[in-house]
């Protein structure tokens, strides 16, 4: 039985290449949804410029805007203590998923959603390591 993150792995993999699809027949369900997405496979906290060791081998991928809103809105409850101390902030957590609302981004361009799903490679399982 594959985990949560696991299928969550899977959406985000998959994603782009639907995108590349324009024949309808490819997604006949009409579900899948192309995003912009950066990756990182690295050691430790996902701040930290540790490469990826034998022994600890993690994968972070960052969503921003409007998918990340939708994965956000998808997760249940706030959690009931953010990183943030900001009024209006807000912060979702799912095992592999970590998402924040943030009330004021600091930059116009900057979305008010992110979200991180974090998989350890060694494992399968769901680790999202994101430092406040």
């Amino acid at each position: 039985m594959h985990s949560p993150t696991f299928l969550w792995l899977t959406v985000l993999a998959a994603g782009p290449i639907s995108a590349h699809a324009s024949d309808s027949a490819s997604d006949p369900s009409g579900l899948w949804k192309p995003f912009p997405a950066i990756y990182k496979i690295h050691s430790g906290i996902v701040s930290d410029r540790t490469p990826a060791t034998a022994n600890d081998r993690m994968l972070t991928v960052q969503v921003n805007g409007k998918p990340a809103q939708e994965i956000f809105n998808s997760i249940g409850s706030d959690a009931p203590e953010g990183c943030s101390g900001a009024k209006g902030d807000r912060e979702r957590t799912k095992k592999g998923v970590l998402c924040t609302y943030t009330a004021q981004p600091g930059n116009p361009k900057n979305s008010h959603y992110r979200c991180w799903v974090g998989i350890n490679l060694q494992t399968g399982d769901g680790d999202v390591r994101v430092s406040c």
